[in-house]
């Protein structure tokens, strides 16, 4: 892996140490004993860079959807089906490929929305964001 400068990223030195380590397998007891840390602090350093990787994430999406011509909020109680069934609506309309089939488009809606969704209703509204290259954004 290359090194990244710190002022490149969301991230701090040691939470880009202590990533790049569990991610070679070490435990967090391990990185703690090799920094002269509790194993709590080790912990709640990782936890905090999951937190700045899902920030960054986020970043990115809303960069995404700032240039997406299609977006709309999708509330609570709402089904998946009918989720689907709007945005390949949408796209037709504005004469955009969608890059997924339904069943795919759905698949991805579950994974981005798991903890929005829940066996094919939704529990917490979210918003969709199509791209010109019919990618879907979910934020």
């Amino acid at each position: 892996m290359t090194k990244m400068d710190t002022d490149e990223t969301t991230l701090t030195e040691r939470q880009m140490e202590v990533l790049k380590l569990r991610n070679e397998g070490y435990s967090q007891a391990e990185i703690a004993k090799k920094f002269g840390k509790t194993k709590q602090n080790i912990s709640t350093i990782e936890k905090m860079a999951w937190a700045n990787v899902k920030k960054a994430e986020n970043t990115i999406k809303f960069v995404k959807l700032l240039e997406a011509p299609i977006w709309f909020n999708v509330a609570e109680n709402t089904d998946l089906d009918e989720i689907v069934g709007r945005i390949f609506s949408e796209a037709d309309k504005a004469k955009i490929h969608m890059t997924y089939d339904s069943l795919s488009l759905a698949m991805k809606i579950r994974e981005e929305a798991r903890d929005k969704i829940k066996h094919r209703l939704i529990l917490k509204g979210f918003e969709i964001g199509i791209n010109k290259a019919g990618e879907m954004i979910l934020v």
